[in-house]
């Protein structure tokens, strides 16, 4: 670590690694404020499980959509100008959201806002793997889902704010308004910080501006480390296969089938009913009024910090795959414990609490950060844009199944909706231990070698930590 600040400069990069990820708090912020505003949309649109299922959902639309292009427009213009046309779109939603006097407007805005965070959401981890020395590139890659998770409190917190500054009519008429308005605040940082920052290295050596990615890798590491950096990247592009085919070859596939599933699981073993129904889950099992469930609320969302805070500082010494093995087999755990709050019905609110708040520190200290830093890091340079697409299209198209069944299936059954979401979390748990290796402390080229050198598709993680 020294040596790196010797010869190059930390703070270069700190500086460039939390730039992209106000991408990722606008991606937090973006789905998490309609949290707090659910319960009076529901009132103003007077809507029913169905059409509320699809506001909270209609979001996600934009993000299957988003996430489709994200990889081919990056891969082929560069991270930077994608996260740019990201965040005017996200400024764009965050206007268009407030103004809306029928659900179909508004749905159009949220639809606005889900392409911003489908573009962003691969991009900005991408990158940040793509600038970041191999010893920290773990840090780094999770300050985004640090970041995500810093936007999803802003906004729990300016939901609660705003709900407190009005009546119930107000609160109905206007409060939701004020909660989709507050988000041009970060989507401005986000537009005018990304003028300041670098393309990635490795896109620029992939289309040929030799000179520039070196000059960016000096800045990083030094001379030494950009000469270095720069072999490994050259070397693994002239055997690269820029054609999608060869994520289908033996090897790159187990590391798509391993994206793939990974986004998948995080979707449906119910982070998605914590995180967008917290307001609605507490007020079913007995919270007094709207205000107190939108304060527990941002408990969940301060414990969903927190604990990215500890993720960020122990996934570079402990590991990807031992906190992506405990993490669902905890979450499944306390899903067991929130359907058994709902069966027996002298359980007290304050014990589902808990359980969701447990639920939310097990998810954000390995899920969470986890997927996504997995994601970023697994695949080739000259298809990991798109490889990430086809990650994220699978994680936002599982997330929009989810958001959309969700209010009719816990409808349904209490205890069956919990007991489904624990069920998943344990075949979670089964898959990572069967096909996840260690990638702690790899460069992405080293990482890129073990798929290749894997001929058949049997498990990595006994032979590789």
């Amino acid at each position: 670590m020294r040596e790196t600040q010797r010869e190059g400069s930390l703070l270069y990069v700190f500086g460039v690694a939390i730039i992209a990820a106000v991408g990722g708090l606008l991606f937090g912020y973006d789905t998490a404020v309609i949290s707090g505003a659910v319960p009076f949309l529901e009132d103003y649109f007077s809507l029913t499980p169905g059409q509320l299922g699809f506001a909270v959902s209609s979001v996600v639309l934009g993000c299957i959509l988003g996430a489709s292009i994200a990889g081919s427009l990056a891969d082929k213009f560069g991270r930077k100008k994608i996260m740019i046309a990201a965040a005017t779109l996200f400024l764009a939603s965050a206007i268009l959201t407030s103004l809306p006097k029928s659900l179909i407007l508004f749905n159009l805005a949220r639809f606005i806002g889900g392409i911003a965070i489908g573009l962003s959401s691969p991009i900005s981890p991408t990158y940040i793997a793509e600038i970041s020395p191999a010893k920290i590139r773990g840090a780094l890659v999770t300050l985004n889902q640090l970041a995500i998770t810093f936007g999803i409190v802003a906004a729990y917190l300016a939901d609660w704010w705003i709900a407190g500054q009005g009546g119930p009519q107000w609160q109905i008429d206007y409060a939701w308004r004020w909660m989709f308005a507050s988000e041009c605040a970060p989507a401005l940082v986000l537009l005018v910080g990304l003028c300041f920052i670098p393309e990635s290295p490795r896109w620029l050596l992939k289309t040929g501006y030799v000179q520039r990615a070196s000059d960016i890798l000096t800045k990083i590491g030094g001379p030494s480390h950009a000469q270095q950096e720069m072999k490994e990247i050259e070397g693994a592009l002239s055997i690269e296969d820029a054609s999608l085919k060869q994520l289908f070859k033996p090897g790159f596939r187990r590391a798509l089938i391993i994206g793939v599933m990974i986004m998948i699981f995080s979707q449906i073993t119910g982070m998605n009913a914590i995180y967008m129904y917290t307001p609605k889950l507490l007020l079913a099992v007995g919270f007094a009024s709207k205000q107190s469930a939108l304060l527990a609320m941002v408990i969940v969302g301060v414990v969903n910090f927190a604990t990215t805070i500890i993720a960020v500082c122990i996934l570079d010494k402990v590991g990807r795959r031992i906190l992506m093995l405990l993490a669902p087999l905890g979450m499944g755990l306390c899903m067991l414990a929130i359907a058994v709050g709902y069966g027996l019905e002298w359980i007290s609110p304050a014990v589902i609490l808990a359980a969701i708040l447990l639920f939310v520190f097990c998810f954000a200290l390995g899920v969470g950060p986890g997927a996504w830093l997995v994601t970023s890091e697994i695949y080739p340079t000259k298809v990991r844009g798109r490889a990430m697409s086809i990650c994220t299209f699978s994680l936002w198209s599982s997330s929009f199944i989810a958001n959309l069944v969700f209010p009719k299936l816990i409808t349904f059954s209490q205890v069956t909706t919990f007991t489904i979401f624990a069920v998943a979390c344990f075949a979670m748990c089964v898959f990572i231990y069967g096909f996840l290796p260690e990638t702690k402390g790899k460069t992405l080229e080293e990482i890129e070698a073990l798929w290749a050198s894997s001929a058949s598709d049997t498990p990595l993680h006994k032979s590789d930590g």
